[in-house]
């Protein structure tokens, strides 16, 4: 079977599954977008790789900005092209397609059912509620009309595509509610890549080249958006500032707020790293953070949570409760959660996190049994070759070919 598994983000577990499913004899198309900011996965091919895999970054306009409207539009017309192009050139039987802006998957969508290839959504977070969020900040007396136009642009996408993956319960309850059937939809949670990231000593070469000294040290690292609370690593560093250092790895609006504030000895930011320096990154870390605003939760599910989970070290989540994330933490007892708006008790489990050696050691130890315990790639490779399976269409492939033939 040829596949073309997309994700325009570039993260490290979905190259992680393009991998296993090549592995497998699949003809696998690796696709990610080329320029976009964030944390990237091993997107770089190796003498290790098996012969089916194609890794191919699709390079994004430089006029491509974020939080601009109209040079979000024009440079995904421009991608949603290059991305069909490279569809018809692979002869791709099936695509799977997630962390894509939901125009571009709309288009994609629509160009597989012309061309009679199977479509699966892979769906990472509700896009109209995450625009929403958003446009609330900007332009609160439109956000609910424009969110409302994307709600059914999402909707259309979900009911038209020949199966969805959600990465969590409640996203199914949510499909269910816009009438999409239940048979359409599975639930697989997302996972991280546990063999690529293997514990190391706390004392390693990146910790050194930091001079992060002897403190104990909190450590965010990932996206860092509007959505994140980077106010809260600030008031970390603010507040602790005699007990520990704060070191925040990210690039975008969140790093830029946590530079215009008052200079704090002891918090450090940092643009993105190597990928091969990840394992080392997380394991200078004392205690790992996350943050996620309340009204985020029915939105997004923070996949850094994952990655620390494989580091062995203990995680503070800011996050509300009913979100996946602070489930999963709670489920593996690998750290503590708190409520994002209540500023004291996140003070208050740092500072617990901070002062308590033993209680570090038992929840990093606890993090990793559940991500060895549960990401299983083989397992999870299983559940995604019996979806692509369901929606491969070998009759196309005769009739194109027949096509071509009488031509």
């Amino acid at each position: 079977m040829r596949v073309l598994i997309h994700d325009f983000a570039g993260h490290p577990f979905q190259v992680q599954l393009s991998r296993q499913l090549a592995e497998r004899g699949h003809a696998v198309t690796h696709v990610y977008a080329e320029g976009l900011a964030g944390p990237k996965g091993r997107l770089t091919g190796a003498e290790s790789d098996p012969a089916g895999l194609h890794i191919h970054g699709i390079q994004l306009s430089s006029q491509f900005r974020k939080y601009s409207a109209h040079r979000r539009f024009v440079t995904q017309r421009k991608y949603a092209s290059d991305l069909k192009k490279l569809i018809q050139r692979t002869q791709a039987d099936v695509v799977l397609s997630g962390n894509t802006p939901i125009d571009i998957q709309a288009e994609l969508l629509w160009h597989c059912q012309e061309n009679r290839v199977g479509f699966i959504h892979w769906l990472q977070d509700l896009y109209c509620e995450a625009l929403k969020f958003f446009l609330k900040r900007r332009l609160p007396f439109v956000a609910s009309p424009i969110a409302s136009i994307f709600k059914l642009l999402e909707r259309a996408v979900t009911l038209r595509s020949d199966h969805t993956v959600v990465i969590a319960p409640e996203f199914k309850s949510l499909l269910c509610r816009w009438n999409i059937p239940k048979s359409r939809i599975t639930v697989i949670e997302n996972w991280a890549p546990l063999e690529e990231i293997p514990q190391a000593p706390r004392e390693n070469d990146w910790r050194r080249t930091q001079k992060l000294g002897a403190r104990p040290v909190l450590l965010y690292s990932g996206t860092l958006g509007m959505k994140h609370r980077p106010e809260l690593l600030y008031l970390l560093a603010e507040r602790l500032h005699e007990e520990c250092t704060v070191v925040v790895v990210t690039e975008g609006v969140g790093r830029d707020y946590l530079d215009r504030m008052p200079p704090l000895g002891n918090l450090r930011t940092l643009h993105f790293q190597p990928y091969e320096k990840l394992p080392e990154i997380l394991a200078s870390a004392d205690v790992l953070l996350a943050t996620l605003e309340t009204e985020a939760g029915q939105f997004a599910v923070p996949s850094k949570i994952l990655t620390y989970l494989c580091a062995g070290r203990p995680i503070l989540f800011a996050g509300p409760k009913e979100n996946l994330s602070a489930s999963i933490i709670e489920r593996s007892g690998g750290g503590l959660v708190v409520d994002p708006k209540d500023s004291s008790a996140w003070l208050s489990a740092a500072r617990k996190l901070v002062s308590n050696r033993n209680l570090r050691a038992r929840l990093g130890s606890n993090a990793r049994s559940y991500a060895e315990q549960t990401f299983n790639i083989s397992r999870i490779a299983d559940e995604f070759e019996n979806l692509l399976f369901s929606a491969y269409n070998p009759c196309a492939n005769i009739s194109s070919a027949v096509s071509t033939i009488t031509a």
